[in-house]
C-alpha cells in the first residue's frame, strides 16, 4: 500500500488519501470518519446467531482522529462507560482504554466477526 503523499520511484508526489471502513460479516460498509461511529445491537443483531442479549445497545466506539482510527468500548461523548458485554480485537479483549486500530483488525462481538480496513484512495479517486 502507498501511504498518504508517498514519493514514487520516478520521484513524483501521490496525494492519496486514506480512509477506514468497517466492514460487516454481510460485506456492509460503514466509513468511519471524524465524528464517532456507535456499534451495538441495532447494527449487528442481524449478524448475530447468539442470543441478541450478548450484545449491548451501545456496544463499541470507532472514530477517526488525528488521521488514524480508534475503537472504544462503548464510550461516547454522551455516556461514558463500557458495553456491559465485550470486544475483542484480534482475539484480545479491548479495556476502558481507546485502541488504536491497524488495517485488517479483527473486531469481535459475541459472535459477529467485523474487520478493519483501510483503503487508500489515489489522486485519480481509484481505490490502491
Amino acid at each position: 500500500l502507498q501511504t498518504p503523499n508517498q514519493e514514487t520511484d520516478d520521484n513524483t508526489k501521490v496525494s492519496n488519501i486514506s480512509t477506514g471502513k468497517l466492514v460487516f460479516p454481510d460485506k456492509t460498509v460503514f466509513t468511519i470518519d471524524d465524528s464517532q461511529r456507535l456499534v451495538g445491537l441495532a447494527d449487528l443483531r442481524k449478524h448475530t446467531k447468539q442470543e441478541p442479549n450478548l450484545i449491548s445497545r451501545s456496544h463499541f466506539t470507532i472514530y477517526k482522529k488525528n488521521e488514524k482510527y480508534f475503537i472504544k468500548d462503548g464510550v461516547t461523548n454522551v455516556q461514558n462507560k463500557a458495553s456491559e458485554n465485550n470486544t475483542s480485537i484480534n482475539d484480545k479483549t479491548l479495556t476502558g482504554d481507546e485502541q488504536e486500530l491497524e488495517n485488517n483488525d479483527k473486531i469481535l462481538v459475541s459472535d459477529v466477526e467485523m474487520s478493519f480496513e483501510v483503503w487508500i484512495i489515489d489522486s485519480s479517486g481509484g481505490t490502491i
